[in-house]
């Protein structure tokens, strides 16, 4: 079992898409018509392939969690996107999967939780001339409160699973430590920044199913126990507030690597 199996479901079901500016960025910058060949590694259930799959010709789907290919299967199925290839796989071995030329690799948060220059030395082999290498994710948050109801959460956690779960249970550097060194130690090394906020407004439901998405916070990690963790969240957001709607605005990062 992988860091995400036991959370595959809640991240199909509570995890946000990404804006409509990410995937019309995309197809400005790459030309996207209909005809071209991407890949979504670490895809997760889909939250790129399936919108990228509109866009594209043919989109290779690869997660290294069986949980998450199910999830991204049924997602494509209810979506009508059949022109996805999805393929359970760890990135360590991507030059090994029989994969053609691509225009395109996308990647979300998935990237932090691999060999960054082995992946993209693997990728240079993979991308022809005038494609790139896109990894999106939260960004750093500018101008953007932090919500108050973040705090509830992280107290929750550490009184149920204990002091520093994020370090014990999450990846091992945040997306943006070693990854833009590694982008410029790579050949795709010309890099450009999009960003966009994004404003969520949730129900208590909507809130508590999401931290089951996380892998610090996953039923997995949790174990017994979940129900007392559910318990207590949801007394403590429901104090905070009881109209059970939680608004957050959070901002999106796109970073285009390619070719100098």
């Amino acid at each position: 079992m992988t860091t995400f199996a036991s959370a595959a479901h809640h991240y199909a079901a509570f995890r946000p898409h990404y804006p409509e500016e990410f995937f019309t960025l995309l197809v400005d910058r790459f030309g996207l018509d209909g005809t071209q060949t991407v890949l979504d590694l670490g895809c997760g259930p889909g939250t790129i392939t399936i919108p990228l799959a509109a866009r594209a010709g043919h989109v290779h789907a690869i997660d290294i969690e069986p949980a998450m290919i199910r999830e991204g299967r049924k997602a494509a199925a209810v979506h009508g996107a059949g022109n996805i290839t999805w393929a359970c796989g760890d990135a360590a071995g991507l030059t090994g999967m029989g994969l053609p030329l691509l225009h395109l690799c996308t990647m979300g948060k998935s990237f932090q939780w691999m060999n960054q220059d082995q992946v993209l030395a693997d990728l240079d082999t993979l991308i022809r001339d005038g494609g790139g290498v896109v990894l999106v994710s939260t960004g750093p948050r500018a101008s953007a409160p932090r919500p108050a109801w973040l705090d509830i959460i992280d107290r929750v956690c550490t009184d149920v699973i204990g002091p520093g779960y994020r370090q014990e249970h999450g990846p091992a550097a945040h997306p943006a430590e070693g990854r833009d060194d590694a982008l410029a130690r790579s050949a795709f090394s010309r890099i450009e920044t999009a960003r966009w906020d994004q404003t969520f407004a949730r129900t208590l439901d909507e809130l508590v199913g999401l931290q089951y998405s996380f892998s610090y916070s996953s039923p997995a990690v949790l174990g017994t126990r979940q129900a007392a963790f559910d318990e207590l969240l949801r007394r403590e957001l429901t104090a905070f507030s009881p109209s059970g709607v939680f608004e957050n605005t959070v901002p999106i990062e796109a970073v285009i690597a390619t070719r100098p």
